[in-house]
């Protein structure tokens, strides 16, 4: 399981380097798709396979699954771990996702999100009070 919150830069290459507390589960390659609230889903090779699998349960026949399933699928990159545990981000990536020299790379249960740092800040200050209300609700079943 993934968790916690590093910040790191972009080269100037556009490369970045994985946390080394998180690189031991990644593997050697890394499936990058379009997360949401404009950030980009890093999944280890068995998760995103996992999730394929999901999504394959959705009925595409259905005008409304469509475009769920084709946004998600058609934005998958391979990006493979360099020897110095770094991935290659592509520069229409970078632009797409709005990211900046400064990131936040994020754990979150099966994968990893990266943000632009300041694109994160905003959000997870933003998002403070629906933080607070679900925690306080109790255990969701």
């Amino acid at each position: 399981m993934f968790f916690g919150s590093f910040v790191y830069a972009l080269d100037d290459k556009g490369r970045l380097v994985i946390p080394a507390k998180m690189r031991g589960e990644c593997g050697s390659t890394l499936f990058a798709m379009r997360g949401f609230e404009q950030c980009l889903s890093l999944y280890p090779a068995k998760n995103f396979d996992d999730l394929v699998a999901k999504l394959s349960q959705y009925d595409y026949l259905q005008a409304d699954v469509r475009p769920f399933v084709r946004l998600a699928l058609s934005s998958v990159l391979e990006l493979s771990i360099d020897s110095h545990g770094r991935i290659q981000l592509p520069v229409d990536t970078l632009k797409q996702y709005k990211l900046s020299k400064q990131v936040s790379i994020l754990g979150v249960q099966d994968h990893l999100e990266l943000w632009d740092l300041d694109t994160w800040t905003n959000y997870e200050k933003n998002m403070q009070d629906s933080y607070d209300h679900f925690g306080g609700q109790g255990e969701k079943k």
